[in-house]
């Protein structure tokens, strides 16, 4: 039996270490700057230097991690007072996803074409009648659930 669980099988791990928003802030801005830099070609840059294009896709992750700690606030509401990805239930993960998707999509929608914003490039999918690039979209489902689940560790250990 996993010392972790009692002799039904109930999950008994606990919250130990720093408050999971700040985890998902760091690992969220890491992975999301990887991601970013990754995703440039399906962006247009115009003639930005290396410097510049971490520079923006550093700025970028942190409104990425940003986006990824008001999603786990929003999907926090009314749980009480452990962390929920403790037991990661599928209810509030999903609700996390929702919220973040909701807000790339909007940001995605005021910033494409902008004037302060950014463009695609020919190589960016669209999802079919909204103008929204699919890889924004694919990222908030990978970049966000990779770090709930680093988050997950710091907070609780390996599973």
């Amino acid at each position: 039996m996993n010392s972790d669980q009692t002799s039904y099988g109930e999950d008994r791990r606990i919250w130990l270490g720093a408050h999971p928003a700040l985890w998902i802030a760091i690992f969220g801005a890491l992975i999301a700057f990887a991601w970013e830099m990754l995703q440039l070609p399906f962006y247009g840059t115009g003639e930005l230097s290396p410097a510049e294009a971490a520079y923006r896709c550093g700025l970028a992750s942190f409104g990425d991690a940003g986006i990824m700690v008001t999603a786990y606030l929003g999907a926090s509401l009314g749980n009480g007072r452990t962390p929920w990805i403790v037991k990661w239930p599928i209810s509030r993960f999903l609700v996390y996803l929702a919220i973040g998707l909701g807000i790339t999509s909007a940001v995605e929608l005021l910033a494409v074409g902008a004037d302060w914003g950014w463009t695609y490039s020919s190589l960016m999918p669209l999802l079919p009648g909204t103008g929204i690039g699919l890889v924004p979209i694919i990222m908030w489902i990978i970049v966000p659930s990779a770090t709930l689940w680093l988050a997950r560790r710091m907070g609780v250990g390996p599973s």
